[in-house]
Formats: C-alpha cells, structure tokens, sequence
C-alpha cells in the first residue's frame, strides 16, 4: 500500500519549537488528537474513510501527517509534529470513544479541541452543541462540521447546530477528527530542513520557485513564503517514503521521539513554555501526558 505524507502550515503557532495552539493536541507520548481547523485535510479523510452507516474508521495504511511552524519574522521553519494517522471519526463518534483518565485533560480543557458534543434524540444525531472557547469568535465551531450554515438543512440556535432535515451525513460535511501516533511534538525543539529535506520538497513541487529552509512550499507570485492556507502539500510513494525516513532520522530535543517501534524522552528535559496563542490562554499544561497513562479506548 503506498504511504502518503500530508504536510501543512500549523498557521496558529509561529513558535519553530513548540506548538503554542491546540490543534494538534499532544494526549500523551504516543498520541496524539486532531480535531477542527485544515478543514481540506477533514474533508478528504471524511470522504474516503467515514460514510452514512460508518461513523469510525482504523487505519491499515500509512497516511502520515506533518505539521511546520507558521510564518514569523524571525524567518525560521521547522517541523514542529508529525505522526502516522491510525483512527478516523465524526466527533459524535469522539465524544463517545474519547473518555477516560487518559482523555480527560483534553475533554475538560476550556479551550478543548474536542469542541463540541452530539445532541441525540431517539438514538439518532440530530446536533452539535458548543462546549469550549476553541473557535468561539464570529461562530467559527459552525464552519467546522458545515461547510455552509446557510444550507436548508441545518441552522444555527446559540451555540447549537441542529438538522432540520436529511441525513447527519448530508448535513453535517466537515463532521470529521481523528488521532495520530506520536511520532514527533516540539516540546522546546523543532526538527530544521536540511538540503536533504529540501531536494524532497523541490522533488515533490516541480515548477515551485523559491523553496529554502523558510520556504518550504516555495513563493507566491507577490515573492511572500507560500504558507498553503487553506489546502497542504502531498507526497505519495518514494517521494512520501524518503520524506519519513529523513523525519525519523533526525536527531531531536526538548521532544518525545517515536523511533525504532518505541517511544522515549530525547536528551534533554523540557519546560513548559507559556502559551500565547488561541486568545492568550495557558494550554502547554493541559499537553502534558497524564500521571496514569490508561488506554480508555481498550
């Protein structure tokens, strides 16, 4: 089966050595969850692993997703996570699965990626309701689960989502999350781009000018560092299978780093940076791995 790489800015954290948002979400060592934002990225995976009668999806194929540090002036770009995708859900399926001492921070956060819950009537889904301050501004939950909240089929009451009619499959079209092995989360270092890295990506984006250790995706047409808002860059086959072994390959610090079939702590201890991203609340706690790490979903 052929691996994929999809790779992405993570545009809510500048940092090239931490993530300072909370998407992704570092559950513990070896797991990660990602819930809203890169709505292309739920979109595609909702379409191709979840349908009308199948709401949860393991995976068997090696799909790995990698996140960069946004655009900073200090014009510094490194990998700041990267894992292998192993589960696909709706967050109906989430609110469910996704309990437990090991997903309890996640859940009680006020800024929890895992931002809203299913209202059920009769045992079918007929809502969501908003239950954190992630994406609270302008209703942006809403863009989230739909991809136009003016549609006939569902309307907004507060901070409730509801069906009027239809499927929750119809109605509900970016209604999509999932959880990642932890392969790698920047916990005081991130991994920097070396010509090796950098031949991948010129390999991967034939025609692309100007790609550097900053610009990875290369340049817009105004000459600016091209960010990919919006959408991600995709490797597949060879390309995707050099990308990986040059990423676990890579020496790392101030991390948990996924090598060899085993997890561990790298060289270096790490301390907590304060968080100063998603309205300016201090999240990098609620990160931390739990004091018992129990797998709820076993």
């Amino acid at each position: 089966m052929m691996t994929k790489v999809w790779m992405y800015s993570v545009r809510a954290s500048k940092d090239p050595d931490n993530i300072r948002c909370v998407v992704p979400w570092r559950v513990d060592e070896s797991l990660v969850f990602f819930g809203p934002c890169k709505k292309r990225i739920r979109e595609r995976l909702r379409g191709r692993f979840l349908g009308a009668d199948r709401n949860h999806a393991a995976m068997t194929e090696d799909l790995f997703i990698v996140g960069v540090n946004g655009a900073n002036l200090e014009r510094v770009r490194k990998v700041v996570w990267w894992g292998r995708l192993s589960e696909v859900m709706t967050f109906a399926e989430a609110a469910g699965r996704l309990r437990g001492e090991r997903f309890r921070k996640l859940r009680d956060h006020p800024v929890s990626p895992l931002h809203v819950r299913p209202l059920v009537e009769s045992g079918r889904l007929i809502g969501y309701e908003h239950v954190s301050k992630e994406h609270i501004r302008c209703g942006e939950w809403v863009s989230d689960l739909v991809s136009n909240s003016e549609r006939q089929n569902v309307h907004v009451d507060g901070r409730r989502l509801m069906l009027r009619h239809g499927s929750p499959w119809e109605a509900f079209d970016r209604d999509c999350c999932m959880l990642l092995e932890n392969r790698f989360f920047a916990l005081g270092q991130g991994i920097e781009f070396d010509e090796e890295a950098l031949d991948i990506l010129r390999d991967a984006q034939p025609g692309r000018p100007g790609i550097d250790s900053y610009a990875v995706f290369g340049l817009t047409a105004n000459g600016q560092a091209n960010g990919l808002r919006g959408t991600f860059l995709e490797l597949a086959g060879e390309l995707a299978e050099r990308f990986v072994a040059w990423l676990e390959d890579r020496p790392t610090e101030g991390a948990t780093h996924r090598r060899d079939g085993c997890y561990g702590p790298t060289k270096t201890r790490c301390t907590w940076p304060i968080f100063q991203g998603c309205r300016h609340l201090n999240v990098a706690r609620a990160h931390a791995a739990p004091e018992v790490s129990e797998n709820a979903r076993k």
